[in-house]
């Protein structure tokens, strides 16, 4: 039976983790789930967080870290696949349910990833628009760094050069200081039921969930994970690094409904002379000023490149899991010409279009939602793959465990369903 597994058995995990030599063996672990965790918080992610800000203030923080139970579940569920079976998560589908299935399950990903890839170069051209690079400029700069980021054939390197830009989605957390929140007020708005509230603030806590949990994380957290080499035995720090990645994730997500929505409650103006801001709610356009614009580029520019290279691995890897190509970034290009070729291709018809829609709040907040409903899918598969003790042995779900994933992904589906109704309603 698997190791019971909670939000507060993990904050033990870490006091643990942080004793050396503990903690020297713990950082060797370190690069799938914080990557996976860090990529979550995406271009069309910001936009949404800073939507939900906007229009429905503080009162989405509640749910904001309630979904950090349900984003370490998922994702541990992965990275117990992945250490267990030496396997990624296509490549399981496949063999125990057929290519078929395997299939099915790729192609809902590969149709949310399209959209992402847009949404994905969109925030790059407007975060970069901010400080004045035209966006021709900022789309074939983004696509360099996207191709050459694996073309190291190492993927230890590619882990440290995602890692290091991982680190510029904190500028949020200042963002969050600059827009100076008045501490009375998000402590009054922190209700389970606010009550002065937008008529779709279900639809834009469905977003958060969909802009938390996404398809393409089961795929490369599990995909990478056995990329890096992982084993049974780093079990134990790979749920710490999922435990403190989700933290992470929902801290800055919180971070910036905190800045747009103390941007709304003060009196400041969108800037008079700031351009390229359309895309941007308004929560956030009214802090693009100064320092502060740098901030909400940087951050910008950051996730975009961190989730357009990862979500392009998740895809990468899942198609060559199904097709039962060569594929791992510890290959050169010559002797995994299929894998890097779906990768690099894949995004190219995204950077074409990426302008074309005429609202990116909207495209953003549906997309999120949207990714709920899809995210069922892969999350079942997840949980019947993790409860098969003839794969997992004493690491499979117990049987209380298992029915609460099931509860959870029912949930979801029931979430998405009701969001998207309300969301075009």
């Amino acid at each position: 039976m698997v190791a019971r597994v909670t939000v507060m058995g993990g904050v033990r995990y870490i006091a643990g983790a942080m004793r050396a030599p503990a903690f020297a063996r713990w950082l060797k672990v370190v690069g799938p789930a914080w990557i996976v965790m860090l990529a979550d918080v995406d271009a069309p992610s910001v936009i949404t967080a800073g939507k939900g800000g906007t229009e429905a203030g503080y009162a989405l923080l509640l749910p904001v870290f309630a979904i950090v139970p349900v984003l370490f579940m998922v994702q541990e569920m992965t990275a117990r696949l992945a250490l267990a079976t030496g396997k990624g998560h296509a490549e399981l589908v496949r063999a125990r349910y057929g290519t078929h299935w395997a299939a099915v399950s790729i192609l809902g990903m590969a149709i949310i990833n399209f959209v992402a890839y847009v949404a994905e170069f969109a925030g790059i051209a407007l975060g970069a628009g901010i400080v004045g690079i035209p966006t021709p400029v900022a789309i074939l700069g983004a696509l360099a760094i996207h191709a050459s980021m694996v073309m190291t054939g190492s993927y230890t390197w590619f882990e440290r050069f995602a890692v290091a830009l991982s680190l510029a989605l904190f500028s949020f957390v200042f963002l969050a200081i600059v827009g100076r929140p008045d501490l009375g007020h998000i402590v009054s708005d922190l209700s389970p039921l606010p009550g002065d509230v937008p008529h779709d603030y279900f639809a834009l806590v469905v977003a958060m969930i969909g802009a938390s949990i996404m398809p393409w994380m089961i795929f490369y957290q599990q995909s990478a994970s056995v990329d890096k080499k992982l084993t049974r035995d780093d079990l134990h720090g790979s749920r710490v690094e999922t435990l403190v990645g989700a933290f992470a994730s929902q801290a800055l997500m919180a971070a910036i409904v905190i800045a747009a929505a103390a941007a709304m409650r003060s009196a400041a103006p969108v800037p008079a002379s700031a351009t390229n801001l359309a895309g941007l709610p308004e929560g956030m356009a009214r802090l693009a000023n100064g320092g502060a614009g740098w901030l909400i580029a940087i951050g910008l520019v950051g996730s975009g490149l961190l989730a357009l290279v990862v979500v392009s691995l998740s895809a990468a890897w899942g198609v060559a899991e199904l097709m039962g190509w060569p594929r791992s970034l510890n290959l050169k290009f010559s002797q995994a010409r299929r894998f890097y070729g779906v990768y690099l291709l894949e995004v190219i018809p995204a950077a074409a279009v990426a302008l074309l829609s005429a609202d990116l709040v909207r495209l953003c907040v549906g997309v999120m939602v949207f990714n709920v409903i899809v995210l069922v899918l892969p999350l079942a598969f997840l949980v019947r793959l993790t409860s098969d003790r003839e794969l997992l042995g004493d690491l499979a779900n117990s049987r209380t465990r298992a029915t609460l994933l099931w509860g959870v992904t029912i949930a979801l589906l029931a979430s998405g369903t009701y969001g998207m109704f309300q969301f075009l309603t």
